[in-house]
């Protein structure tokens, strides 16, 4: 299921949950290294209604982040709303700075997609790992796919 968002330049559509033929499509994309990933300082959820995404009015705490997910293929995703934990037994990182840290450290370790998984809400999981071991769980609110030709200039 997709909510739209209207932009002045365009009309955005984001994803907030995964449905099958969605998941066959995302599935595609699993063993590609992660090549880049940008946290971003200011959240789309600062700017608009959390019922505009249709995420939960608490769940814009500081643990949420919007993250650009560079994948080598020339594949990246617009990730917004995204808790990012290192374990499922673990609290998801929070703070900017740490949380921007920590990725990069990942990427720079070598990172791959190892899986897309769907939460029991139907919402959307990136697993990450290093040499086939999850160090990195995306849960993400919503998001966009989109293609790349050149990475950001700080990569």
């Amino acid at each position: 299921m997709a909510a739209r968002r209207s932009t002045p330049e365009q009309d955005v559509e984001f994803y907030t949950e995964v449905d099958d033929e969605l998941y066959q499509e995302l599935a595609e994309l699993t063993g590609q290294r992660v090549v880049h990933i940008s946290v971003w300082e200011e959240s789309v959820l600062d700017a608009i209604q959390p019922t505009d995404l249709e995420l939960d009015a608490d769940s814009a705490g500081q643990a949420h982040f919007d993250l650009d997910l560079y994948l080598a293929d020339g594949v990246y995703f617009e990730l917004y709303g995204t808790l990012c934990y290192p374990s499922l037994e673990e609290e998801p990182q929070t703070g900017l700075e740490a949380v921007s840290t920590w990725l990069a450290r990942l990427v720079h370790g070598g990172l791959w997609l190892e899986e897309v998984a769907v939460d029991e809400e139907n919402a959307l999981v990136l697993v990450l790992a290093r040499q086939h071991r999850p160090v990195c769980y995306l849960v993400v609110g919503a998001w966009l796919l989109a293609e790349w030709e050149e990475l950001p200039a700080e990569a």
